[in-house]
C-alpha cells in the first residue's frame, strides 16, 4: 500500500483489511491523498488555499471522500467547511462523521445522526513510535498491557502507537459534542488481543456523558486504523 497501489475506492466495496472497524450503518471509505482542490466547492478550499502542498492535498482529499460518503446516504451536496475556533468539520444537518489521513492514504467515516452522536477514526502508519510518546499516551495498566503483550522493544512501540490510535478516535467522536480537550491519560483503553479486527473498551472522563465507549482497532498491511461510533441511544 505505501507503494502506490492504493486506489479511491469510493462506491466500491471497502478494502478487506478495513472491514468490521465500524457498524454496517456507518458508511467508511478510503481515497488515495494527493491535490484534488480543483474537486472543492465553495469555499471549501479557502483555508488551505496558501498552506504547502502536503496539506493542500491531505485537506482536499478528505472533503472529497466525505461529501462523496454524505452523498451516498442522501445528504444534499454542499462545501464541507470547518468551525473557525477548532477546525472541526462542519456536517450538513442529519450526519455526522469523522476524517483521517496518514502518509497516502485517506480514510472517512459518515453516518446518520439520529442513530449516532459522533463518530470517530485514526489512521496511522504500522510503526514504532517514539519512545517518548509512551510516557504521554499511556496509563500505567497501559503499559503493563503492552509489556506483557509484546515481545521484542520494536513491538512495544508498535502497541503505544495502537493505543495512541484508539485514544485519537476516541476523542474525535466525542469532542464535537463534550467541546472539551481530553489529555491522552484521562481515557484509559483495554485491547482485546490476537488476530484480526480487536475490540477495545475505552474508560472516559466524567465529562463524556457516560462511563466507557467501545471500538474497533485493525492492524493491517502496515496500517493502523481505529474507529468508534457513539451511538444515539446510550446518551
Amino acid at each position: 500500500m505505501r507503494s502506490g497501489l492504493i486506489v479511491g475506492l469510493v462506491g466500491g466495496d471497502m478494502p478487506p483489511r478495513f472491514q468490521g472497524l465500524f457498524p454496517p450503518d456507518v458508511r467508511l471509505d478510503a481515497l488515495d491523498v494527493r491535490d484534488r482542490m480543483s474537486e472543492l466547492i465553495g469555499e471549501e478550499g479557502r483555508p488551505v488555499r496558501s498552506a504547502h502542498a502536503v496539506r493542500r492535498a491531505e485537506y482536499s482529499t478528505g472533503r472529497v471522500l466525505a461529501r462523496r460518503l454524505l452523498g451516498e446516504l442522501g445528504a444534499p451536496v454542499q462545501p464541507l467547511e470547518h468551525r473557525p475556533d477548532d477546525r472541526v468539520p462542519v456536517w450538513p444537518d442529519g450526519f455526522v462523521g469523522s476524517i483521517s489521513h496518514s502518509g497516502s492514504l485517506c480514510l472517512a467515516a459518515v453516518a446518520p445522526s439520529d442513530r449516532y452522536l459522533g463518530v470517530g477514526i485514526d489512521l496511522e502508519p504500522d510503526e514504532p513510535t517514539r519512545r517518548e510518546i509512551g510516557g504521554r499516551v499511556l496509563s500505567r495498566p497501559e503499559r503493563a498491557w503492552v509489556r506483557e503483550t509484546a515481545e521484542s522493544d520494536e513491538e512495544r512501540l508498535r502497541l503505544t502507537r495502537q493505543i495512541f490510535s484508539a485514544k485519537e478516535a476516541v476523542y474525535k467522536a466525542f469532542y464535537p459534542v463534550v467541546g472539551r480537550v481530553w489529555r491522552f491519560q484521562d481515557v484509559r483503553v483495554e485491547i482485546e488481543a490476537g488476530p484480526g479486527p480487536a475490540r477495545f473498551r475505552a474508560e472516559l472522563p466524567p465529562d463524556a456523558g457516560r462511563v466507557s465507549i467501545d471500538g474497533i482497532s485493525i492492524r493491517s498491511s502496515s496500517w493502523i486504523a481505529c474507529g468508534v461510533a457513539w451511538p444515539r441511544e446510550a446518551f
